[in-house]
Order: structure tokens, then sequence, then C-alpha cells
């Protein structure tokens, strides 16, 4: 199937049945709270894993939400030839993908930044398609910091809590015009993220800072895609349009209460706040059929046998973009406690017990990176390697869990695997974009 073909049944599939929603009950994010062992041995304190899970509603309930996207395209001197080309197809799919309903801007920068598609609500394509490709040429540096600014503030002239507010940076090289750190960068991530924006990033090639790119998505909640070949760039638009206009809800906010004697420790995975007893946590965008979730590790209380106590209690709030309403889910998870050690391992849920092992595996990844920074590739891939042997070891047996294990475990050794050709800059890369994926559940593009 073509990518002209893909949008235009995506599109269909979208709109066709909006009648047949206003004739059914107002979907919901299916959500719920699993504990991996809700059945704790006796006057002991191990480590417990609370997970929140979302779940969005599918397509067919509802029509999409319109759009208000900004294009926010490197326009620098190392963009040209082939790069560029692809950029402006990129730009030129984004166009013919949107209807009158949307909202686009288009910013493009190199030393300076251009405003070439002001925002404005989508009307003569043949003309925007035009302009774009007149205006789309390689020259200059990477003022990258102004240039997603920019976009940030033609994005904001249309903020609707009812639309999906998305920016889409692209670019292949180091921001050396202006600021330049990721803390910097990460910083407009986070004004983004208050705005109810999400912003995707996408390197393209060897020579961008990945960790800067990665921290921009991060703190606004938007995705993170290595392009390691110029030609895959339309391939990683398509995919980055079916999350756009595949988004349910909006503005989701975890929160969760833990009891007085149970401590939390740390978040796996997403970053979020953990203030006294109180863990706070912030979704800027949850799309169709997929799980995203919150994992806490938590140190419960000790008890004794045949008593149980409340561990936490989970309040959710999101933006429905069906109903327009804002929607509340609220959950109290108790723990029990027994004297046998094999009850505790029959009540595991091991779908928990898989996800908190593949968070861990992301945080061993991590590590990876650094070696690879210290130039100790065979220590790297040693890493990878040990990741891949804990998660397939794992002792669950559900075949879903296992399934997931395993799947987790095959991406390590993918990635082992292609650090036996790509060069340094390519693996860490790689690793980067699928520790970022894993730790913010992102949908895998490949």
């Amino acid at each position: 199937m073509n990518l002209k073909h893909f949008f235009a049944v995506l599109t269909l599939g979208l709109l066709a049945t909006a009648t047949w929603a206003q004739q059914q009950p107002a979907p919901k994010v299916a959500i719920k709270s699993e504990l991996a062992s809700p059945l704790i041995l006796e006057n002991s304190q191990d480590k417990n894993y609370l997970k929140v899970s979302l779940t969005g509603f599918p397509l067919h309930a509802t029509k999409r939400s319109p759009i208000n996207l900004a294009l926010v395209i490197d326009r620098s001197g190392s963009m040209g030839g082939e790069r560029i080309a692809q950029a402006t197809e990129a730009a030129v799919m984004a166009v013919n993908t949107l209807s009158a309903q949307d909202t686009l801007s288009v910013v493009i920068y190199d030393d300076v930044v251009d405003v070439i598609v002001p925002a404005a609500k989508v009307g003569n394509k043949e003309i925007l398609i035009s302009h774009i490709r007149e205006q789309l040429t390689a020259r200059g540096g990477t003022a990258l910091f102004a240039g997603v600014s920019r976009g940030i503030k033609e994005t904001s002239k249309f903020l609707d809590k009812a639309h999906v507010n998305r920016i889409i940076l692209l670019s292949d090289g180091q921001a050396n015009v202006g600021p330049s750190s990721t803390s910097e960068l990460a910083e407009l991530g986070k004004i983004a993220a208050r705005k109810g924006i999400a912003i995707t990033t996408m390197g393209i090639g060897e020579g961008y800072n990945e960790d800067l790119m990665a921290a921009i998505a991060q703190y606004s909640d938007g995705n993170h895609v290595f392009v390691q070949n110029t030609d895959a760039l339309e391939k990683a638009f398509a995919h980055e349009f079916g999350d756009v206009m595949s988004v349910v809800a909006q503005d989701v906010v975890v929160q969760i209460n833990v009891a007085d004697n149970v401590k939390p420790l740390r978040l796996l995975g997403r970053e979020g706040d953990i203030r006294d007893n109180t863990v706070t946590v912030k979704l800027n965008q949850l799309y169709a059929n997929q799980e995203k979730y919150v994992l806490l590790e938590v140190l419960p209380a000790k008890g004794h046998a045949t008593q149980s106590q409340t561990l936490a209690e989970v309040n959710v709030s999101y933006n429905n973009l069906a109903t327009g309403q804002k929607d509340r889910w609220d959950d109290k998870m108790t723990v029990s406690y027994t004297a046998s050690a094999s009850d505790v391992q029959k009540a595991q849920v091991e779908d928990v017990v898989v996800d908190s092992a593949i968070q861990k595996s992301a945080l061993q990844n991590e590590q990876a990176l650094q070696l690879i920074d210290q130039g100790k590739m065979e220590e790297a891939k040693a890493v990878l390697r040990d990741s891949a042997d804990a998660l397939n070891s794992l002792p669950v047996s559900a075949p879903a869990a296992r399934m997931k294990a395993q799947e987790s475990a095959a991406e390590n050794l993918q990635l082992l695997e292609k650090m036996q050709s790509d060069s340094k800059e390519a693996s860490r890369k790689s690793l980067k974009e699928q520790s970022y994926k894993t730790k913010n559940q992102s949908s895998k593009s490949n």
C-alpha cells in the first residue's frame, strides 16, 4: 500500500462511523491499577510495583479531533540534497493529509527563523504546497532553539483543548546558533507541555544530538525518532500522522497517594513528581487502542498474616476528546499478608512483573549509552546481552507476559546485531531511540 492510499484509508476509517458513534455510549479510556505482588509475605518488606495503565478507546467510537500542527524544519547547509528534498515531500504529505478543520504552520530555520506558512486553517492546498517547495532550500547554521520557540508561538495562536496540538521537529545537526544545551532545549519541551503541546522530534542521519532531541520530546510527551536513512523519512512521517490522527484523550493526570506507612521509591520510565506521599505524573496525549502506563516502585509496610492494609489511592483525570468532557477515575489499592511464600508467588501479577523488568532493562541500556560515550563498545554490548538474558529468563508462565518479555529481549538482541555493523554514532542513536520508546511506551515505527 503506498502512502497516499494509506492516508486515504486512514481518513475514511476515522470519519465513516461518526453517525454510528453518536448512538453509542460515550467512550472512555480503559484504566486499571495493579500491584506486582498484591499478596505479601508476613513480616517482610520487599519492593513492590504499582502500575496504572490507560488504554485509549477504539477509533471507530468517534470522529477524529481537529489537528493544530506546526512543522519546524531544519534548513541548514547539512540538510542539502536528498535530505531537504525528503523533508519537503514530508511537509507536502502533511498538507495533503490535513483537512479544512485543521490548522497548519510551517517554520524553517538556519541562522534565522522564517515562517513560510503562518498558522491558519488549511485552505488551498496547491498554494500551500507550491509555497513550501519554493521556500524550503538548504543554507546556513542551526538555530534550533529559535526554530522550536517559533513553532510553539505559531501553535499557540490556535490552542484549543478540543484540538490535537502538535509540533513535528526535523533536524540533522547540532544546535549551533543561540541556546544549545540539552537543559535549555528541554525547557522548551516543558513550556510546550504546560500549553498542552506535544513535540515530536525526528533526528535525521548521524550528526544530530540525540540527547537534546529526546529531551525536548520527553518533557512535552511527544515521540522521538531516529531516521537513519533519508528515504525512511516519509515512512516515519506516516507513522507519526497515524498517532496524531488517533489522539483520543489529552491532559492526562495520574496522582497516586500512598499510605503513611508506605514509601514511594521511584518512578520507572516516565518522569513525574514525588513529594512526600504524593506522586503525580502527567501525560500530554493518549492514542486509540494504545496502552500507556505509570509504574511506581514502592516499599510497603510490614504486616501479619491474614491482615490487609491500604497501600495507595489512585486518581486519574483526562480530557475526553470524543465528548469534550473531563473524565475522572478513582481506585484504592490494598495489600494482604500471608505466611505462605508459595501463595505470594501464585498471586503475582505477571504483566506488572514483566513491565517492571522491561523498565529496569531500559535503565541498564542508559548505562550502555554511557559506556559507548567512553569508547567501551564491548562493555556496552555486554549490557544489552545481559538485559536480553534477564528478560528471557523471567519466571513468568502466562503466554501474554512471556511474549512481552521475549519481544523486549529480542529488541535488545536486534540492537546488539546492529552494533556489529553500524557506526558508533548510529549505534548510540538507535539505542537512545529504543530506550526512549520503552520508557514512554511509544508505538514502534518499524
